[in-house]
């Protein structure tokens, strides 16, 4: 069993593979082939103790993430990735940064289904990991042009400008208004507007007839990210996980509440297997992410790869003694 840090994950992960992998895993789910339970959400002292265990017979995975809130106030993550035929443990892996490039990978994929392909201008709002992220996942999916950054922190949004311009070889430029980063034809919104708030960082009214949403934050109930209007003037609504997103998500669920949601609300699984819905060029799209353990174990599977290739990470000789089955 192979020892991964969050270190030896940052050097490992490369964005258009995890891209290429969560594509292929959404196919593999299409045809049938995973077990995905809804995540287990409980209540500890500091926060929350949450579980998503999973099964991919079709890609041969299964395991697990377990995630936390510790006492100081931050979240730490693992992943055990085991081999579905012969049940060896392969891997445990700090899960904090893989966790983020996941969702951007998978945001990448959504962008594939959902967006135009070339010459892409891209609005972001947020300016932290997962805003980094999510924008090198739509990169790795798109032929993206431009990118608008708005974040209401300027020291912050000129330094994401200036990491991400140098890290995608792109024309990366500060807005200053959040209205002129939703005016792009695809909007990456990956924010953090404080549980309990109720503030949002996307306006419907501000976006142009044909764009694509891509929504990443807004994982609890008391979190929001998007106001109702996106949802209402969407004509479809995509989600990873969409009966969890129904329930979970702060901004679904007031969508639900205000009526503006039935009818639209897709799978990103029936995208993956050619059920793309045929919509009018001014059509909005949004995709809202949750996670799933999917995402977790496929990625972690092409990081466990790469680290077996260039003798990465710390083995361990665990879960020797075997217990005889029916015993």
């Amino acid at each position: 069993m192979l020892l991964l840090t969050d270190e030896h994950v940052q050097a490992l992960t490369q964005m258009p593979d995890l891209v290429s992998a969560i594509r292929e895993g959404y196919r593999t789910q299409a045809r049938g082939g995973a077990q995905l339970p809804d995540r287990i959400n409980l209540e500890s002292t500091p926060g929350f103790f949450r579980m998503m265990p999973g099964v991919s017979d079709g890609a041969g995975l299964m395991g697990f993430k377990v995630f936390n809130q510790v006492s100081e106030g931050g979240v730490q993550y693992l992943i055990g990735l085991f081999d579905e035929r012969t049940g060896e443990l392969l891997a445990q892996l700090d899960g904090a940064y893989l966790t983020a490039a996941r969702t951007g990978a998978t945001t990448g994929v959504a962008a594939g289904f959902l967006a135009p392909q070339t010459g892409v201008e891209i609005g972001v709002i947020g300016s932290g990991l997962e805003a980094e992220t999510n924008l090198e996942g739509v990169c790795a999916a798109l032929d993206v042009k431009r990118v608008r950054v708005y974040s209401p922190n300027p020291q912050r949004r000129t330094a994401f400008v200036d990491r991400m311009a140098a890290r995608l070889d792109v024309d990366v430029v500060a807005v200053s208004d959040p209205a002129e980063a939703a005016a792009a034809p695809v909007v990456v919104v990956a924010t953090n507007t404080g549980v309990g708030t109720g503030r949002v960082a996307l306006e419907g009214k501000w976006l142009m007839p044909g764009t694509t949403v891509l929504s990443i934050g807004s994982t609890m109930p008391s979190l929001r990210e998007i106001d109702t209007d996106v949802v209402g003037r969407a004509a479809l609504v995509v989600s990873d996980a969409p009966d969890q997103a129904r329930t979970e998500s702060g901004d679904l669920i007031a969508a639900d509440e205000e009526g503006v949601l039935d009818g639209k609300l897709v799978a990103l699984a029936d995208l993956a297997g050619g059920n793309v819905p045929d919509l009018d060029a001014g059509a909005i799209t949004v995709f809202k992410s949750v996670g799933t353990a999917l995402q977790d174990l496929v990625a972690a599977k092409v990081v466990y790869d790469r680290a077996v290739q260039h003798g990465i990470g710390t083995s361990v000789d665990l879960l020797r003694t075997k217990k005889p089955a029916g015993a």
